[in-house]
């Protein structure tokens, strides 16, 4: 069964941040939006009279924004409120959080130390056979899918924005309903990358996931986590170092796409200009 979380790939906020940062035209969709974005952090507490309240509109026009971000109703936008029972630990590790409270010139030492490893780890000399391999799929393939959620689908969106000047559209959800009907139209003789560090996406979006491999397309994982549910499905796999430990894992995530876009440009360029 599809939760509401997983509607929005484990974050409402992002979802409600897209559309604001978004939105050509400044309607009551919009107005409802920022409301809720202002109180976000009181709306578990909230009923729907008050939500409304909250955002200068009635009851019945809360409901139908629901409805049109893509909820079924208001009791399931309800469900899918995130964050507001944010730990720092979530994130971060006891030790940096005691860091932080207590001395931040340590605890910025320790974070820089974790980038730092986490990026020493990351494009292996296995890695960069692996991405050779990569670029002849992103060359060839009739269509490009990314899959990815939280933080780690902005890379994919970075990734998009690099690829499109070089003649390669790579196609992006952000919504599981969408992500499926991505992934539904996929077939051999496409690519699909699926970006999750700690393998969590393998988990929670299993029906997703079962649809990409069916399709018969090949697959590219990016990944630290090497037992990673299906991760025997792809037919590529590049590590992003080892330690997502205070959530420094999307550096390597960033440094992989980029020498990825990096490779690519060389390819073409090499093509056109051969020795």
């Amino acid at each position: 069964m599809v939760t509401s979380t997983s509607k929005a790939m484990g974050s409402l906020v992002d979802l409600l941040l897209d559309f604001v940062d978004t939105a050509r035209v400044h309607d009551q969709n919009y107005d409802i939006a920022q409301g809720l974005l202002r109180h976000y952090t009181e709306l578990g507490s909230m009923s729907l009279r008050q939500m409304a309240d909250a955002c200068y509109v009635s009851p019945a026009s809360l409901s139908r924004f629901c409805r049109f971000v893509g909820f079924s109703d208001f009791a399931e936008f309800k469900e899918s409120i995130d964050g507001v029972g944010y730990r720092v630990t979530d994130d971060y590790t006891r030790r940096f959080y005691n860091e932080l409270m207590g001395d931040k010139t340590g605890a910025v030492e320790m974070y820089r130390s974790a980038v730092i490893d986490v990026l020493s780890g990351a494009l292996t000399a296995e890695d960069q056979q692996v991405v050779d391999e990569v670029i002849g799929e992103l060359e060839s393939a009739n269509r490009i899918a990314f899959f990815s959620h939280h933080f780690l689908w902005y890379i994919g969106r970075y990734f998009q924005g690099k690829m499109l000047p070089l003649g390669r559209y790579v196609e992006m959800r952000h919504s599981y309903e969408h992500q499926e009907e991505m992934a539904s139209v996929l077939g051999t003789g496409d690519l699909a990358i699926i970006c999750s560090m700690n393998g969590s996406f393998f988990s929670h979006y299993r029906e997703l996931v079962g649809k990409v491999i069916a399709s018969g397309a090949k697959i590219v994982v990016l990944t630290q986590n090497r037992f990673a549910m299906d991760l025997n499905h792809a037919d590529y796999v590049l590590f992003c170092g080892s330690s997502n430990a205070n959530d420094v894992g999307k550096y390597a995530a960033l440094l992989t796409i980029d020498h990825l876009v990096m490779s690519y440009l060389r390819r073409l360029r090499i093509e056109e200009n051969p020795r």
